[in-house]
């Protein structure tokens, strides 16, 4: 009978032990899908409180220049900066168009037009954004100044519905912004710059399953309940 005694207080012993590592295997387990997407989603970024205007950058290879010329259609065009930074332009030929800042080229062109023309000469330039992520057609957009990222997003047929319009990553000058399309997010509306490229991460893996937590503390509960009746 003694032996008995001290097989079945051995069991007894262990029950409450196992019940605790069962309960501490699904904390951790529950603790894991809720944290791990959420750290997925949140890169480490860098942010500037300094952004120069538009007019003081420089464009770049794969930008381009549209003239507009009154009543001179084979003076007017779009043309592109080629890999070597120079655009070719009709009657002034090989311009460097990457040395100096956007609003300096327009003036140079235009007064380099006023030796041929007396008609008003109009200099826009002509900038190629990548637009990638989580978009409804992700690739290369041409975009003039006036446009902001939101109109860029919208060239790209707007977000998918796993996209996430909180936290857009504009990647400007080797860094990294968040940026939130929001009415009161500035950044979002403020004119694009060359080089510049936006990408649309996925919204967290909770966010797209809102359920999944809800069923998940259900199911903890009732595996708790059943533990306890035992």
């Amino acid at each position: 009978m003694t032996t008995i005694h001290r097989n079945c207080s051995g069991a007894a012993a262990v029950a409450p032990r196992a019940r605790q590592k069962m309960l501490a295997l699904l904390v951790l387990a529950l603790a894991h899908l809720t944290s791990a997407p959420m750290s997925a989603q949140s890169p480490v970024v860098t942010q500037s409180a300094a952004v120069q205007g538009f007019a003081s950058s420089s464009l770049r290879p794969g930008d381009a220049l549209r003239v507009r010329i009154w009543r001179e259609p084979d003076l007017s065009g779009e043309f592109t900066i080629d890999e070597s930074g120079v655009v070719t332009l009709p009657k002034l030929g090989a311009v460097r168009a990457v040395d100096e800042s956007v609003g300096a080229l327009k003036t140079r062109i235009i007064s380099s037009y006023a030796t041929y023309v007396t008609q008003p000469v109009e200099v826009t330039p002509v900038l190629r954004v990548r637009v990638l992520g989580a978009v409804k057609t992700p690739g290369i957009y041409k975009v003039e100044p006036a446009m902001t990222l939101a109109d860029a997003i919208a060239l790209a047929g707007g977000t998918t519905s796993t996209g996430s319009d909180k936290r857009i990553r504009l990647i400007r000058d080797g860094r990294t912004l968040d940026v939130a399309l929001t009415p009161d997010a500035t950044l979002a509306d403020s004119p694009l710059r060359p080089g510049d490229q936006v990408y649309v991460p996925e919204r967290s893996w909770l966010s797209r399953n809102p359920g999944a937590i809800a069923g998940a503390v259900s199911a903890t509960a009732t595996l708790l309940w059943a533990i306890r009746r035992q």
